[in-house]
């Protein structure tokens, strides 16, 4: 069974109220970017991480958790830095 897309965009929406993403900055709608990460998402799953063993699954997604949050931090630390000589 496939995963729903749009119950996986609800859940980024929901996600998003937490660590909210200033929008403004940018040439794309939060809804279109939503729907596209979660699409490309959803159909790299279903092609490349469902067939995997549970404990496989597991690892790729803790260390994709830790790699997105990595990523964010370092953005975070680069735009507050960019603020600073702004």
């Amino acid at each position: 069974m496939a995963l729903d897309i749009q119950a996986v965009e609800a859940l980024i929406k929901e996600i998003e109220l937490d660590d909210p993403i200033d929008w403004g900055m940018l040439n794309i709608s939060e809804d279109d970017a939503t729907h596209l990460i979660a699409l490309s998402v959803v159909e790299h799953y279903e092609q490349n991480i469902r067939p995997m063993s549970e404990s496989d699954r597991e690892y790729i997604f803790v260390s994709s958790i830790a790699k997105l949050t990595l990523e964010n931090f370092v953005l975070n630390i680069k735009l507050a830095e960019a603020g600073k000589r702004g």
